[in-house]
């Protein structure tokens, strides 16, 4: 007779510590990651320079969580997502396009020392500024670069600032 206020005060503890435990993992930020919990935000900029032949400069970019150390080449075991670009043509003269490219420099190939497949073409008049923003992104992976030229055929000394935004993530297994 005296074991069934045990059980009963055991049942009531063991339903209140579930409750509350599962109430705790719903808080937010609690236990749980997100999607968001992998990216890193990233920066970069680059020039296009209308003297220079495709596959143009590879550009400069900047993980928000290492803010010290840049990189030109995406890291191995990483991808690059793309998502925002910022043209600034300042120091034009004549109507241009930009080509912005996914490349990949290759030293040991003397014909055709690069691999760069183009991205987004961008028509720019004199002192013109542009801003491009993606839905999804254009994916950039790892050994890769973002690159770029302009069309042939221009005056010397013209060129164009490029800024770049996006999130390296975790490359992803087949």
């Amino acid at each position: 007779m005296k074991r069934r206020p045990y059980m009963l005060a055991f049942i009531l503890a063991l339903g209140v510590g579930f409750i509350g435990g599962a109430g705790l993992t719903m808080l937010p930020g609690a236990f749980a990651r997100t999607a968001d919990d992998d990216k890193v935000l990233v920066h970069g900029y680059g020039t296009a320079i209308s003297t220079e032949k495709p596959p143009g400069q590879q550009f400069t970019l900047i993980a928000s969580n290492a803010p010290n150390q840049s990189f030109k080449v995406v890291p191995p075991g990483k991808t690059f997502i793309l998502t925002d670009m910022v043209y600034n043509a300042r120091r034009v003269r004549q109507n241009l396009t930009v080509n912005l490219a996914n490349g990949r420099l290759i030293p040991e190939k003397p014909v055709v020392p690069y691999v760069a497949d183009i991205l987004i073409q961008t028509y720019l008049k004199p002192t013109e500024a542009q801003e491009t923003h993606l839905c999804t992104g254009y994916v950039i992976p790892s050994g890769n670069s973002v690159m770029a030229w302009t069309n042939a055929g221009l005056e010397a000394d013209q060129s164009v600032q490029v800024a770049v935004t996006g999130y390296l993530i975790d490359e992803r297994k087949p």
